[in-house]
């Protein structure tokens, strides 16, 4: 696979999804922090940051967004009072429910091509580059770009 193949790929699920995130009112960035937190609750702004290799100032506009948006609420830890806990409000999980099972549907439907053992395959493909990848991409989170 070259890497016009690639991209246009990931530029495909964008514009499959991008008219249906900004029907929620969202950003891309949002949706991914929220989709993050979603599977994650009560993560940390770091874990976030970490995760998704976004700055910390990223995020923190984003989550004050999110907050006013009334999605996400931070709540401080019970052990470390530095820290704030994150967690989808009821809003917010009805909101990236619907768009969870969108990129979800979008893979699905994409990987009907494919039998169930090339499914397999592809998957641990993806999850061997990934790990590749990382190794040579510098962790940005917790940095300003």
């Amino acid at each position: 696979m070259n890497y016009q193949t690639f991209n246009l790929l990931f530029r495909c699920s964008k514009e499959f999804s991008h008219d249906k995130i900004r029907l929620q009112d969202l950003s891309d960035t949002e949706c991914m922090i929220c989709s993050f937190i979603y599977s994650h609750q009560n993560c940390s702004q770091d874990d976030v940051s970490v995760a998704l290799k976004m700055d910390k100032t990223t995020v923190g506009k984003a989550l004050a967004s999110l907050e006013k948006k009334e999605c996400v609420v931070r709540t401080q830890d019970a052990i470390d009072k530095r820290v704030k806990r994150l967690s989808l409000t009821s809003s917010g999980k009805e909101r990236i429910a619907q768009l969870v099972d969108i990129h979800n549907s979008w893979l699905s439907q994409i990987m009907n091509c494919l039998t169930e053992e090339e499914q397999k395959q592809f998957e641990n493909y993806c999850n061997r580059l990934l790990v590749a990848a990382e190794t040579l991409t510098p962790n940005r989170g917790g940095r300003t770009a």
